[in-house]
């Protein structure tokens, strides 16, 4: 194996010298890259634009539906695609990315390591601000703010937090409307007449929602990650689609020093992957969205015609890659009932012909579908990773932290404390059109705290079907064993419904009504 330093290389900027060794890389498999420690600016024209149209309102008051298509241009810093045994050794690195980009690709490669790198952006892809004072108009409240970095009249800010120095958290989110700038920096926000007490504290502005994540994993295999740090995103942390075998260790998405914020959407999202995810002693603080979710699509028959179909993914945003989503030949497609997500057929793809400009595929299968499929999905078993999620921690993020959407996972010594719901679910979604239903899933020797505090619902881990008929038993076996969830702002610790058999065993519960509740049907062994 070869050795080489970033220091061997040259270019115009730090993002062509990277580039210089990574093609390197590509012709010479096997190859370490030894990064000097230090701060690297990654940036190009395109992404340093597509920021600063994001801040001029040019994408509208939501940039989601400009900047979240397939359609959508953007550059990449570090791009491994093509690569086949690469390592970056770059502990003590940070890479600083000026504008919005895709700042690390791993794609359409093989056995890929990166090590120690630092990601953060020159202009935060938020902006925050300190709530200076608060008046009261008749029915309406109004919170003066001084902001940190200069934004426009026309800047977007589709969602907003603040975050509580007194409770070292975020509050539960209040409203906030139209914005008056006195100057760039100096606004006032119409807002709810509750956020009086939150003088002095600060006002996190999101700008956009999904975006290009920090790290893509696509259409690559035994990809592993080791002491990454995200501190800021306009999308998510790392996204994964459709990849086989990823590890990652110590992996910290985390505000930097002095902020209370840091991916504007999921910390990690992995879909349509295959083989055995492991996420092992990582750090999760201050995100929008979920910790991880693992999930397949559900997909949808466009048209259909004995055993050939056109397949699409109708899920909200598309897909998380913005990628084309396809099954495989040889691949099981399970048909699936929308009503109650319960697999009542099995396929085997013959065949598969993908349609990237049209975002859709056809398919051949060994046997005819029914006649009338528009009460059906058909969702792909194979697209589905043994997860393995230990010895993790999250805090202090919107939504929900551990999402479970595949067949089988463990969730093993990890704790999450200040959620906005609750701490694990695992749950198929048909209005994400994300899947699948579980067969055997494993919570043990965990710890959750203070968590469904947006929700109130359940404060530790909820097993449900996210579907219109709420009675079906389409979970297999699910064990929690060994937790301690102390949730007092939440109705219940554990709520098991939609299972066919679950374990329960040894769990200390505080919630504030009945710790337990089991659905109607689920057999407790």
């Amino acid at each position: 194996m070869s050795r080489i330093k970033l220091s061997d290389f040259s270019g115009t900027d730090d993002r062509a010298r990277f580039a210089a060794a990574l093609d390197y890389m590509k012709e010479h498999s096997g190859t370490t890259l030894f990064v000097e420690p230090g701060e690297y600016t990654i940036t190009s024209k395109r992404a340093r634009d597509a920021q600063q149209s994001v801040m001029n309102g040019d994408f509208g008051a939501n940039p989601e539906p400009v900047m979240f298509n397939p359609k959508y241009e953007y550059d990449r810093g570090l791009d491994f695609a093509g690569h086949c045994g690469s390592r970056v050794e770059a502990y003590g690195v940070t890479l600083m990315i000026d504008g919005f980009m895709e700042p690390i690709s791993v794609r359409d490669c093989r056995d890929v390591e990166i090590c120690g790198l630092t990601v953060d952006h020159v202009r935060k892809p938020y902006t925050k601000g300190i709530i200076t004072s608060y008046r009261q108009d008749g029915d309406a409240g109004y919170i003066s703010v001084e902001l940190c970095a200069p934004i426009t009249p026309r800047t977007p800010y589709p969602r907003s937090v603040v975050y509580n120095f007194t409770t070292g958290r975020f509050d539960i989110p209040a409203w906030i409307g139209e914005m008056t700038l006195s100057d760039p920096c100096h606004a006032e926000f119409r807002c709810d007449a509750k956020m009086e007490s939150s003088v002095g504290n600060e006002l996190y502005l999101w700008h956009t929602f999904h975006s290009r994540p920090v790290v893509l994993i696509e259409t690559a295999e035994n990809t592993v990650l080791r002491d990454l740090t995200v501190h800021s995103a306009p999308g998510m942390g790392i996204t994964a689609q459709q990849a086989k075998d990823i590890l990652i260790e110590r992996l910290r998405i985390i505000p930097s020093v002095g902020e209370h914020m840091s991916t504007n959407t999921d910390a990690t999202h992995f879909a349509s992957c295959r083989g055995k995810l492991r996420l092992d002693g990582c750090e999760f603080d201050g995100q929008g969205d979920d910790s991880i979710n693992v999930h397949t699509y559900y997909y949808t028959a466009d048209e259909y015609d004995g055993a050939k179909v056109r397949l699409s993914i109708k899920a909200p945003t598309g897909t998380h890659a913005q990628a084309l989503d396809y099954p495989l030949a040889g691949d099981t497609l399970e048909l699936t009932e929308k009503a109650t997500l319960n697999p009542v057929g099995k396929y085997r793809v013959l065949s598969v012909t993908p349609d990237f400009e049209e975002y859709c595929c056809h398919v051949e299968l060994d046997r005819e579908l029914p006649d009338d499929m528009e009460g059906y999905f058909l969702a792909d078993r194979d697209e589905l990773p043994e997860l393995e999620f230990v010895n993790c921690r999250a805090r202090n993020h919107f939504a929900r932290s551990i999402l479970i959407k595949c067949r089988r996972a463990l969730v093993e010594n990890c704790e999450v404390s200040d959620v906005f719901d609750s701490a694990v679910k695992i749950a198929a979604e048909a209005g994400w059109h994300e899947g699948i239903s579980s067969a055997d899933v494993t919570v043990r020797r965990c710890r959750f705290i203070n968590c469904a505090r947006w929700s109130k619902l359940c404060g530790g881990i909820q097993v449900f079907m996210d579907c219109s008929d709420r009675t079906a038993l389409s979970h297999g076996l699910v064990t929690i064993e060994d937790n301690i969830i102390d949730c007092p702002e939440a109705e219940h610790a554990i709520i098991v419904e939609n299972t066919r058999q679950a374990r329960l065993a040894r769990n200390k519960t505080n919630s504030h009504g009945d710790g337990t509740v089991i659905g109607e049907g689920v057999e407790l062994i």
